[in-house]
């Protein structure tokens, strides 16, 4: 391993135990070095981030989540505004344009009040923690790569929580996540593209 490879992945260690606002601009470094594969992927990854944040800003706004729910949508919309802007970052300084955000339409969810809107966000964050691991194996650059199961990796604590909530296991897969191919994720969150 060279020292640039493990001062990345120490990087990458000190993020995951100091928060994505700390490790923020280490991330987005190591994400900068890439390919034009891994550029796709994570422009893809941006579009799910985009989604993600736009879902927990609404719900944040609207007040709909109360209590211990409340705080942990105010956390968990942190942790996507990281997540957009670390993605974002690094997919335009790969030369690929970001265009504007996507519109999104949350109303049926938001309007379902509490219980649609933890289901929503369940279903979100699994469809995202799946998203990633299945372009995993595509990532051809491993700061990338270990970067993206960072990201993984809280997207899935995010899911767990929301199961939870939800009524739903935690850990719904067993023993190993399921990745979900991307005709799978669109189809899941075309739902909510305006």
């Amino acid at each position: 391993m060279t020292r640039a490879e493990l001062l990345a992945r120490g990087t990458l260690a000190v993020g995951l135990a100091a928060g994505a606002a700390a490790a923020g601009p280490w991330v987005s470094t190591a994400l900068a070095q890439s390919s034009r594969g891994d550029a796709d992927i994570l422009a893809y990854a941006l579009l799910l981030e985009q989604l993600e944040y736009a879902f927990y800003q609404q719900v944040v706004e609207q007040g709909i989540l109360s209590g211990r729910e409340g705080a942990l949508a105010v956390a968990i919309e942190e942790n996507e505004r990281q997540h957009v802007l670390a993605l974002g970052a690094v997919v335009r300084r790969l030369g690929r344009r970001t265009g504007p955000t996507p519109e999104f339409d949350f109303s049926q969810a938001l309007s379902g009040g509490r219980d649609s809107v933890i289901a929503t966000a369940a279903e979100l964050e699994n469809t995202g923690a799946g998203a990633y691991l299945q372009e995993a194996a595509r990532i051809s650059d491993p700061d990338i790569l270990a970067s993206a199961l960072a990201i993984h990796a809280i997207e899935a604590r995010h899911a767990a929580v929301l199961n939870r909530l939800a009524g739903l296991p935690g850990l719904p897969d067993g023993a190993f996540a399921t990745p979900l191919r991307r005709p799978i994720v669109l189809a899941r969150i075309e739902p909510f593209l305006a």
